[in-house]
């Protein structure tokens, strides 16, 4: 059972927010805002010996953590800590915090374990293909081989058009091209396996015969993967985070890269009444552990990126918190971050649009807002979204 869970604390708004919750002393503010490039970390409720403990441990090693302000009298019995502090100072309060009473050694443990993820990795060798990271982010334009896809269902259900479609794409500035046979919209049902082999396999043994650009196949179905692999596509890009059996031990097999995203149910269910403590919290929680799952399975982790799943079993609220929390999925699960906002019907509720098609100047204003955070934006319309971004990035130079 998970004890420990990075935070987000980038913002005063965060900050005071957490600790109203710890019921901590507000004059604490005062020593939070004199510290930077912090890490931190929830844990407990532990009883207030322990919490004491825990708070002296990281004092001494230039950390700190944040307790109930009743702690100290022994006037609760338990409280839940923040811990916080420069990650060479926090990793020492670890070390002290071993062989302490109360059982701290898995807390130090897991604390430990999360400083260890390692940077997201500069480049991304997919066979004979790869995805090199800088301060522009790349584009994944989508192509939809289905006939009831939220946003052009039954538009490139012809394979001669969607290649050239997808070539046009390549054209506009897209690195991958993220094919699917699969609508993922609110409320779609499954649709089988053979039906989606038959809908992107065609399109994706075209576009490998017209170009050399870098394929991605959008399912859950290992079967459709495989089958999509052997055509030419290097990368599995996986709604379900890759839960699907068979699906990490296909990756490792093929040396595919992986995309792993978060949705909270199945597309039948995700948009039903769905709620988070906190969003970014909770979604990170759950791509570094499906991350480290697949690396225990054989995937190469320098192949996974991961994508929190804009739209996905979230609220207005939720996708917003998540976009603006893209630095921070990258450093705690040391990942590439891929976003995938096009279109989606959270930028119809802030722009006023029902037509998802017409969503495209909000989808470039969103890439545009975007653009120093994230690694890789996956759009529909990559001309418009990739202007957008370079007068952005232009607009940002010193």
């Amino acid at each position: 059972m998970q004890t420990v869970r990075p935070v987000l604390l980038d913002s005063r708004r965060h900050w005071l927010g957490a600790m109203e919750g710890l019921g901590c002393d507000p004059e604490a503010w005062l020593r939070v805002r004199e510290r930077s490039d912090i890490v931190a970390f929830l844990t407990g409720p532990v009883r207030s010996p322990a919490a004491s403990i825990l708070k002296q441990a990281m004092l001494a090693a230039g950390a700190d953590a944040l307790v109930h302000r009743l702690v100290l009298t022994c006037g609760v019995a338990e409280s839940a800590v923040l811990i916080y502090g420069p990650p060479k100072n926090v990793r020492a309060g670890c070390d002290s915090l071993r062989g302490q009473p109360f059982g701290l050694d898995p807390v130090a443990d897991e604390v430990v374990g999360f400083l260890q993820v390692p940077d997201a990795p500069d480049t991304i060798v997919l066979g004979d293909k790869s995805l090199t990271f800088g301060p522009r982010p790349l584009f994944m334009g989508v192509l939809n081989c289905t006939p009831d896809s939220f946003s052009d269902g039954g538009q490139w259900r012809d394979p001669a058009r969607a290649v050239e479609h997808c070539l046009e794409m390549l054209e506009q500035g897209a690195s991958v091209i993220d094919v699917g046979g699969e609508s993922t919209r609110p409320g779609s049902r499954a649709t089988s396996r053979e039906e989606q082999i038959e809908r992107v396999i065609p399109v994706i043994s075209g576009l490998r015969r017209s170009s050399d650009v870098l394929i991605s196949v959008d399912t859950v179905e290992p079967g459709v993967a495989r089958a999509a692999v052997e055509a030419g596509a290097r990368i599995i890009n996986s709604v379900n985070g890759m839960e699907t059996p068979g699906m990490a031990e296909l990756a490792a097999e093929t040396g595919a890269g992986v995309i792993v995203m978060h949705m909270r149910g199945d597309p039948a269910t995700m948009q039903i009444d769905p709620r988070y403590f906190h969003a970014p919290s909770e979604v990170a929680l759950y791509l570094l552990n499906r991350v480290n799952g697949l690396v225990e399975a054989g995937v190469e982790r320098n192949k996974i990126l991961v994508d929190p799943g804009i739209g996905f079993g979230k609220r207005p609220w939720d996708n917003l918190g998540l976009m603006n929390s893209v630095p921070w999925l990258r450093r705690v699960t040391g990942c590439r971050v891929v976003l995938g906002h096009s279109r989606k019907s959270f930028l119809g509720l802030l722009s006023g649009e029902t037509e998802p098609a017409r969503r495209d100047s909000a989808s470039a204003l969103v890439s545009a807002l975007c653009a120093d955070r994230v690694d890789v934006l996956r759009v529909h319309n990559v001309r418009q979204c990739s202007d957008a971004v370079s007068a952005a990035l232009e607009g940002m130079e010193p």
